[in-house]
């Protein structure tokens, strides 16, 4: 009898256990760096059960803008996923990778998980722990593990981070590297913005905006889109006349919704400071904002 006991009770501790990752409402958010602005939520959608284990359905959703620079919000997959003893298992080419090690020790270290399209990252590239933690989040203790990106040979790639226990990474994208493949789009999601569930107010440590705004301001009207010319651009950006009649002043955001520069709005604008890569152009008066999808090249 107290055997059978003991036994109703494990098996009832590690329910609540699994209970913990991706439970109902679980929801992160990362800021898009692809061409367009924009953020990607990954969510939990369901469960499922996959060669006999159960497991929970994470659907990955970019909201943002298209090339017409309208507001859209389109599916971009599903991740399989399980968590057993602290840690976290994605599913890829019909395996179980390790994604995270909630009770790694330090020197402990585990490979990526394989991603798809993903071609900058190394095969078999390797998380190596650099310490050990604990932190309360909303009046809840958590365990982190601080880790470092390594080759193979756990070398380091430069690259550090820390994954909160049932959250992940604080700081990348969900999946390891997927921002980084391309050299223009990203795959999926850049860094880290916010995390919460039903009964978890949002987590955000390094985000103070909204999680879910698109290019830093509070909202993108659908038909707000207008050329600049030339595009790409060197050092120097011209404005159509009718818009420099119209508006006044000018910002140029970066795709994660910094301010990287402004001013008033003449026909010519000089973009010499401004570092190569793509940005959002936005001008603005006392009513109304137009943007441009904008490309800097050297």
């Amino acid at each position: 009898m107290k055997k059978w006991l003991f036994n109703l009770l494990a098996l009832f501790s590690l329910s609540l256990n699994a209970q913990n990752w991706s439970p109902t409402g679980a929801n992160w958010t990362y800021s898009y760096y692809g061409f367009f602005p924009g953020y990607v939520d990954v969510a939990y959608s369901g469960d499922t059960i996959i060669d006999g284990q159960a497991s929970k359905i994470l659907s990955k959703t970019f909201h943002g803008m298209d090339w017409s620079m309208n507001v859209i919000s389109n599916p971009i997959g599903k991740e399989y996923t399980y968590e057993n003893n602290g840690v976290v298992y994605l599913r890829y080419q019909n395996q179980w990778d390790t994604l995270y090690y909630f009770h790694a020790q330090l020197g402990d270290h585990w490979r990526m998980a394989k991603q798809p399209f993903t071609s900058v990252c190394p095969e078999n590239s390797r998380l190596k722990v650099l310490a050990t933690g604990n932190k309360t989040i909303n009046n809840e203790t958590r365990k982190y593990v601080v880790v470092d990106f390594c080759q193979p040979d756990l070398s380091s790639l430069g690259v550090q981070d820390t994954i909160v226990e049932n959250i992940g990474f604080i700081g990348s994208y969900f999946l390891p590297y997927d921002q980084f493949d391309g050299m223009v789009d990203g795959n999926e999601g850049g860094p880290f913005r916010c995390y919460s569930h039903n009964n978890f107010a949002s987590y955000a440590p390094h985000f103070s905006e909204a999680c879910d705004y698109i290019v830093g301001i509070e909202e993108v009207e659908t038909t707000s889109s207008f050329t600049t010319y030339p595009n790409p651009v060197g050092n120097e950006i011209h404005i159509p006349v009718e818009y420099t009649k119209a508006f006044t002043h000018y910002n140029i955001y970066s795709l994660d919704g910094a301010l990287q520069q402004t001013g008033s709005v003449m026909e010519s604008i000089p973009l010499d400071n401004l570092s190569p890569g793509n940005y959002i152009f936005e001008l603005d008066n006392s009513t109304q904002k137009r943007f441009a999808k904008l490309m800097k090249v050297d």
